[in-house]
């Protein structure tokens, strides 16, 4: 029993067993009578098994009767080996891996022989004399019956009985009960011709006659079935791109891609990956519960593989692609299907659908999928081109507010300051002119918020450019405006850092070199930038006439002027420090240093060590 039980857990070695040891029996007993009969069958039962047709995940056709008429005509013996000679090469041609086409072959050998010695054993059984109708019409359906419930036995073996679950089946049900009607039939009306037809022998050509109907059904079935499904497959196609094409934001179609295409092919897992910056990343997943890795490791897996060619891949069995990586798709996937995703002549991204069966994905199915990547390559970039347009009518709408705030408001409270200025000055009376002068700093402090604001619309010009570009920019606009010369030290390839680390280095850069133009009276300024993966230090040093430190706080406290403060401010904001180092006649030293911390995004961004 153990034995046994071992044997059903072993399917494809027990079929080809089983196969081998029948093709040696039939090879040992075979006889070939009527050459031009078997020619003739030989080239129907081709086209039969060539094109066959497909219903839902199943393809079918209907051999039995041309297989009965070279039973008839060289016996079962000679016509197992016959068709299982046409599967072999048949599934050759088509290009099915090995395993597979061993399989069709030991599994029609089994099937033949099978129902051919279930016959002869039967044959005393049978009722009327070989000669009569009846007989040979009993001794049809049972060889019939039993080379279909072999055919079954040994599909649904293979398959590891999953075929015997929903939705397959019903599907087989229906399948095998359709095989049985058209096969009876036509082999019933064979026997009945045969032997109440008073011609005995209807020569080659009727045998053409009598074959081809059958031959020319089941080929314009596979024609129809492929144009049908072709047809659906461009209608639901549009359908699907029409929906997708209506969307705006970059994640829903995203979303709606893989959505659509895993549900188009049936697939029980999708994956959409993107590259950016040089990594396929893992972006949206019908599975993601399921899969753990955001990115592929570089040059690894199949998507890669596909990223890198920009080609389209079907892979019948993932388990024997030694390219293939477990964390590439959900567990247990045997078969993938991958388009690449490619827009403006290079590879955006990678679609991956899978199914759980090894040989599920069909060619056509592959061909639908590169013009649905097509489509989606179509809807993602319209979607990038509305989010950009987006950023830059929220830019221009920015620069609008700022330059009304800076030719409006910012103007008017600067006049008002001035009047306030001019009244204080030719006033006699202290009283008044404490107020105006009070009046006076809650303006400046007004203008100077206006001022921050003002800076905060417009966009910071190190957003796309980075920010050792937009330091270097400025510098360079300064010494064009200003003539005053600088060096500038910083590594041109620096890590990436957070939006709120950018922003104070910038701001405390471009305010301590307005204070070196304005008050140093310097006729060099060094800048030097310093980045690693615990610190950012900035220093801004200048060979001015320095100040005494602590009376330039009190004279600012006096004058309501908080430019210092601020920057200190700035760099508490992102746990940094500031100094000062500075001394009449000595120039100024401002150092600026804020600790890192990895973000922990997948972009590798660092933050600032609050």
């Amino acid at each position: 029993m153990n034995f046994f039980h071992k044997l059903l857990n072993k399917q494809f070695p027990a079929i080809c067993f089983l196969g081998f040891v029948g093709m040696l029996y039939a090879w040992e007993r075979a006889e070939f009578l009527r050459l031009d009969y078997l020619i003739v069958l030989t080239l129907f039962l081709v086209v039969i098994e060539a094109f066959p047709f497909r219903i839902k995940r199943l393809n079918t056709t209907f051999p039995f009767p041309l297989l009965y008429a070279m039973v008839l005509n060289t016996g079962f013996e000679a016509t197992a080996l016959y068709s299982a000679a046409i599967l072999l090469i048949v599934h050759t041609i088509k290009g099915r891996p090995w395993k597979a086409r061993l399989t069709a072959m030991f599994g029609r050998i089994t099937t033949v022989l099978g129902a051919g010695m279930t016959v002869n054993l039967l044959w005393p059984l049978l009722p009327g004399e070989p000669t009569e109708l009846l007989f040979e019409e009993v001794r049809m359906v049972a060889m019939l019956l039993i080379f279909t419930f072999l055919s079954a036995s040994i599909f649904v073996w293979n398959t590891n009985f999953r075929a015997l679950y929903k939705p397959f089946r019903t599907l087989i049900l229906k399948l095998i009960l359709l095989d049985v009607t058209v096969s009876f039939i036509y082999a019933g009306l064979m026997m009945y011709l045969a032997i109440t037809s008073p011609v005995t022998n209807l020569g080659t050509l009727g045998f053409v006659f009598f074959f081809l109907p059958l031959a020319s059904a089941c080929f314009l079935l596979y024609l129809f079935n492929n144009l049908n499904r072709a047809k659906q497959g461009l209608v639901t196609l549009f359908e699907v791109s029409q929906t997708i094409s209506q969307q705006h934001s970059l994640p829903t179609v995203l979303d709606q891609v893989i959505e659509r295409a895993t549900s188009m092919v049936g697939g029980h897992c999708g994956v959409l990956y993107l590259m950016e910056d040089g990594e396929l990343r893992r972006k949206v997943c019908t599975c993601s519960s399921d899969l753990n890795a955001q990115k592929l490791p570089e040059g690894i897996s199949i998507a890669w593989a596909v990223a890198l060619s920009g080609k389209a891949e079907l892979v019948h069995d993932v388990e024997r692609d030694t390219r293939f990586w477990p964390g590439e798709t959900l567990y247990g996937t045997r078969t993938l299907l991958i388009v690449p995703i490619i827009i403006d002549d290079k590879v955006a991204g990678v679609i991956s659908l899978g199914r759980n069966e090894p040989h599920s994905f069909m060619l056509g199915e592959l061909q639908l999928m590169e013009i649905f990547a097509a489509h989606a390559a179509v809807a993602m970039k319209n979607a990038q081109y509305m989010v950009e347009r987006e950023k830059r009518l929220l830019v221009e709408e920015r620069n609008r507010l700022a330059r009304e705030i800076h030719d409006g408001i910012a103007q008017d409270l600067a006049s008002a300051v001035f009047q306030l200025e001019m009244l204080r000055r030719n006033s006699p009376d202290e009283d008044a002119n404490q107020q105006v002068q009070k009046l006076q700093g809650m303006l400046r402090q007004t203008a100077t918020t206006l001022r921050n604001s003002i800076f905060s619309l417009r966009p910071a010009p190190y957003t796309h450019a980075g920010l050792w570009l937009a330091m270097r920019a400025y510098l360079d606009e300064m010494e064009k405006e200003h003539g005053l010369p600088f060096q500038f030290e910083a590594p041109e390839q620096t890590l990436q850092l957070a939006p709120d680390v950018m922003s104070v280095v910038y701001q405390v850069f471009a305010e301590s070199v307005q204070n070196v133009i304005k008050h140093a009276d310097a006729t060099r300024l060094y800048i030097k930038l310093l980045l690693d993966d615990e610190c950012l230090k900035l220093t801004v040093q200048d060979n001015g006439k320095g100040f005494h430190f602590g009376r330039a706080m009190l004279e600012a406290v006096n004058r309501h002027s908080f430019g210092i403060e601020n920057l200190h401010l700035l760099a508490d904001q992102v746990g940094g420090t500031l100094e000062y180092h500075t001394a009449p006649d000595k120039g100024t030293e401002i150092v600026l240093e804020i600790p890192l911390k990895e973000d922990g995004t997948d972009d590798g961004t660092r933050g600032a060590l609050r």
